[in-house]
């Protein structure tokens, strides 16, 4: 590399890369010091990785993977362990969104180092840097697919072809959502002559991501669709037992301001100004990575509903878009508002996760209910297990296994999940229910309902394990001791 160009490759990497680890340290600080349990999705993705596979009953397995991953590197098991990866995924993706800016514009002073910033300031970033889920997982997978198919575009090599569909296949193994990836694709190609890679390195990309996909898509083949199956319920107006359209115009509404509020307003006010903005070709080309995705979860709110995480994929080129087209025109100002402001937010976050008995919902709970006290119900029901002499525990609520499996993995004690009447309805019953061959007395803990054994006798319940406090509170969680065979359908 010739001396000016190793200049200017260190004047943005050292001082970006400086202020990303900072940013991380600080996060990872907090999420030691957070007394926060893991939620229901947590746990199970951290149960998903104590038993390999190439998929799982509602989601690819890539987050399986990695959780394993620091499992074995923990040195203790705990909530912080699992959100590890959380904080340090989200700082790789910056520095590649850092990257990919400064070779979008490489004579801007500052691009690389702001839009690190920018996207490490997003509220849906510090929320998904203190909890573990697929989209953090699939970011920087799906970001490095993103530079190298635009670098494909410009004249890029084989090496960054098959390396691109690697990563594109990484992104997918981690969610579906990569494959939001494709209309933004087809879109530029036919929009923008410069952005037509050559037919071979196309080939080549397609190959690959198909090569690493291939895993999942025959797990699901040989699992009937199970993934694909959860994916189509979460969508939920395409089901054959759907009522049909109903067009919620609320709920697109409400999706809409949501993603005012996890992209910033000023960042999202940036976006939709540089919609109609001159710019070059291939960086018009990135807004394309975007719309698609809005467009269609927007219709998703529509027909049905849609969580503000739904279009994540959207924002990862759109952080480049807002912050490119702020410094073009010299919205220092704009920039330093909309960091600031997203700063604000994510620092009310950061309190919440440090100290989540601080902030009430009016109604004598945490604002954090869902994270406070989740272990309790494992701790309960051990103590009764044992009170009771039993070593075996059932249940069938998700939320309540995730925690058993969770926080009782190293107990003497043994859970599994009451097995299914009919399809199951979690990986819990689709893998680890209750075997057809055992038998002996069990404690079965229900959430809400009473139990009615499959002869139809009711069994009287031995306690109430219902909480004060955070995730279990409020709701009756009646147990019981019973024999094995009740609880089959």
């Amino acid at each position: 590399m010739p001396q000016a160009e190793a200049h200017a490759a260190q004047d943005w990497l050292r001082p970006t890369l400086i202020a990303v680890l900072a940013v991380t340290l600080a996060r990872v600080l907090v999420l030691w010091g957070s007394p926060t349990d893991l939620y229901v999705d947590e746990s199970q993705y951290w149960v998903w990785g104590q038993y390999l596979d190439f998929g799982y009953f509602s989601k690819p397995p890539m987050i399986g993977w990695v959780l394993r991953v620091f499992d074995e590197l923990a040195i203790q098991r705990s909530a912080f362990s699992v959100r590890l990866p959380a904080p340090l995924f989200h700082g790789v993706t910056a520095m590649l969104l850092a990257g990919f800016a400064h070779t979008m514009m490489p004579d801007r002073r500052g691009a690389a180092l702001w839009v690190a910033m920018a996207y490490l300031s997003l509220p849906i970033v510090a929320v998904g840097s203190f909890l573990i889920s697929t989209d953090t997982i699939m970011a920087p997978f799906l970001v490095g697919a993103l530079m190298l198919y635009w670098r494909l575009c410009g004249g890029g090599t084989v090496r960054d072809a098959l390396l691109g569909g690697a990563l594109l296949g990484c992104a997918f193994l981690s969610k579906y959502a990569a494959l939001y990836f494709l209309p933004g694709a087809v879109i530029a190609y036919a929009l923008y002559p410069s952005m037509r890679p050559h037919g071979r390195h196309v080939a080549l990309f397609s190959l690959t991501f198909l090569l690493v996909a291939a895993p999942n898509i025959l797990w699901n083949v040989a699992n009937d669709l199970t993934t694909v199956s959860h994916t189509m319920d979460n969508i939920g107006w395409v089901k054959e037992e759907s009522p049909g359209v109903q067009l919620n115009f609320g709920g697109m509404a409400e999706f809409i301001a949501s993603q005012f509020a996890v992209f910033g307003p000023v960042f999202m006010v940036f976006w939709l100004l540089a919609l109609r903005a001159p710019a070059p070709a291939r960086r018009r080309a990135m807004i394309w990575m975007s719309v698609p995705v809005w467009a269609i979860v927007i219709v998703q709110a529509l027909m049905s509903r849609a969580y503000a995480n739904w279009a994540f994929a959207a924002i990862l080129p759109a952080v480049i878009v807002a912050t490119l087209w702020a410094l073009e025109r010299n919205r220092i100002r704009g920039l330093w508002v909309g960091v600031g402001l997203n700063v604000a937010i994510s620092a009310v976050i950061a309190v919440l996760v440090l100290f989540p008995m601080w902030i009430g919902d009016g109604k004598g709970q945490p604002l954090a209910k869902r994270y406070v006290n989740v272990a309790a119900i494992t701790e309960a029901a051990e103590a009764l297990a044992r009170e009771q002499n039993i070593d075996t525990v059932v249940a069938r609520s998700r939320g309540m296994l995730a925690d058993f499996f969770f926080h009782g993995a190293d107990s003497d004690l043994t859970f599994y999940a009451k097995p299914p009447d009919g399809a199951p309805h979690s990986y819990y019953q689709q893998k680890l229910a209750l075997p057809d061959d055992f038998s002996g007395p069990v404690l079965y803990v229900s959430y809400r309902d009473a139990l009615t054994c499959r002869d139809g006798s009711q069994p009287e319940q031995v306690a109430d394990l219902r909480q004060e406090i955070g995730s279990w509170s409020g709701v009756a969680l009646p147990a019981y001791v019973v024999e094995a065979d009740c609880l089959r359908p």
